[in-house]
């Protein structure tokens, strides 16, 4: 039995690492939030784009958007800590 877990987590593991696995531009991500934002008429500060990108993470099924939405929240958050600095 552990034997087929290790080759499960293996053969996932090298899915991910391989050339055929697309996550999402984080820049991409990031422009359809903010342009999403400006056409509700909200402002696109950290905040708001902390909760977009909550949200959409709440939400989504497809494993590549969510290792996506992963990324751009990672990202904003080490930028967000820097700023605070």
């Amino acid at each position: 039995m552990a034997t087929s877990t290790n080759t499960a987590a293996r053969a996932i593991a090298d899915y991910f690492n391989s050339p055929a696995f697309h996550a999402p531009q984080t820049t991409d991500l990031l422009a359809a939030i903010m342009q999403e934002l400006m056409q509700h008429g909200q402002p696109a500060t950290n905040k708001a784009i902390i909760a977009s990108v909550l949200s959409r993470l709440e939400g989504e099924m497809d494993q590549s958007m969510l290792q996506g939405y992963r990324n751009l929240l990672a990202e904003i958050m080490g930028k967000t800590s820097e700023e605070q600095d």
